[in-house]
């Protein structure tokens, strides 16, 4: 689950809901900066579906007593977490072995951003090693993979995963100021991209409907959309988190993502 806390309320976005927006923005990414020889089918189900093994898990939040909020992805405990993406990545390899290599090391990185250290994550990884490892050698008998291709696939998803992410932390239309502070900095591996000229890509509101890019990676202006619940804290404290979550209906957010250096929303 992704949460976002207000005065009032929390925000609550499924993990898979906002894995299908990263899919959104992946389709719209400049396909002239593409390698020729890509998979883009196969990514952009990989990009959609990278969150897929939280569905069972987001069905029902649970609440973190120290944190006195619902546990997120960010402070869920490791062994289910583990547990649900060994299980996400199994179903994304049964649909594409090469969008299943993509996720696997997408976490891994994140693991490793994490600086967690625990036995589980050892034998997790051992075995992340062993899956991308058969992969690997699954592809070079089929279709050879070229790791400038692989390390090209592997930016588009860390980006549209943080964009997506972007959009549900933080309030739409706040300043810069109060960005969530993962990104102050902008978007890391964006300067990788041949058309940012070694530039980060950061990100801005214009108004709570319209973010603005900048170097813009996409090819046009377009809206997307994500489902969102906003569940009051005094449903909470009367029913509990399950209840009132499951209670609360969900509301769509549209944004417009727009780029920094002019044009307007057509």
């Amino acid at each position: 689950m992704i949460c976002r806390e207000q005065t009032k309320a929390f925000i609550m976005v499924k993990q898979h809901d906002h894995g299908l927006l990263s899919g959104q923005l992946a389709v719209k990414f400049k396909v002239e900066h593409v390698p020729a020889e890509g998979r883009r089918d196969e990514v952009l189900r990989a990009v959609s579906n990278h969150d897929r093994g939280w569905i069972d898990l987001d069905a029902t939040p649970f609440w973190n007593d120290a944190e006195q909020a619902p546990y997120s992805f960010i402070d869920f405990p490791v062994v289910p977490k583990l547990t649900f993406y060994r299980r996400g990545l199994d179903e994304i390899e049964a649909d594409t072995p090469y969008g299943a290599l993509l996720c696997s090391l997408h976490f891994e990185r994140l693991i490793e951003m994490s600086g967690e250290d625990y036995p589980e994550l050892t034998v997790y990884q051992e075995q992340e090693e062993e899956r991308r490892a058969h992969i690997r050698l699954d592809l070079e008998q089929s279709r050879p993979l070229g790791e400038d291709e692989l390390y090209y696939d592997a930016r588009l998803l860390q980006f549209s995963d943080d964009l997506s992410l972007y959009m549900a932390l933080n309030e739409p239309g706040s300043p810069k100021s109060e960005e969530h502070p993962w990104w102050v900095d902008g978007f890391s591996g964006t300067e990788d991209f041949s058309f940012t000229s070694g530039r980060r890509i950061t990100a801005e509101w214009k108004d709570h409907t319209t973010l603005m890019l900048d170097p813009f990676p996409f090819t046009e202006t377009f809206e997307v959309s994500f489902m969102l619940r906003k569940v009051l804290k005094s449903a909470i404290a009367a029913k509990g988190l399950a209840r009132a979550y499951s209670e609360t209906p969900e509301e769509e957010c549209r944004i417009w993502v727009s780029d920094r250096r002019g044009g307007s929303i057509e």
